[in-house]
């Protein structure tokens, strides 16, 4: 068996939905599935998501997270911002207009 590149190896298996996401389905879902994207909603963003969306740097975010301007929580040593990037612009646009 061999993979992409060519390598034996386990080949990727499609993602499957986690069974949370399945409450809003009428019927039953079947295993091997792939994942619609688009039926996913986006609750946290990792630190360089968060920087490609808002076009700001990844040093500039830690700054702006450490002056509680961008919202976060700590899970482990990992920090998931829970702000949107088109949010935080929104509201960044906000505070310097008014």
């Amino acid at each position: 068996m061999t993979t992409l590149n060519g390598r034996p190896g386990n080949t990727p298996r499609p993602q499957t939905f986690p069974a949370c996401l399945d409450s809003t389905d009428s019927h039953p879902r079947q295993r091997g599935k792939a994942i619609d994207p688009s039926r996913v909603a986006k609750a946290g963003y990792s630190v360089p998501e968060f920087c490609y969306g808002a076009g700001i740097g990844r040093s500039k975010a830690y700054e702006l997270m450490g002056d509680g301007l961008i919202r976060f929580v700590t899970v482990g040593r990992r920090r998931i911002i829970t702000d949107s990037p088109a949010d935080f612009l929104a509201r960044l646009a906000g505070n310097v207009e008014g």
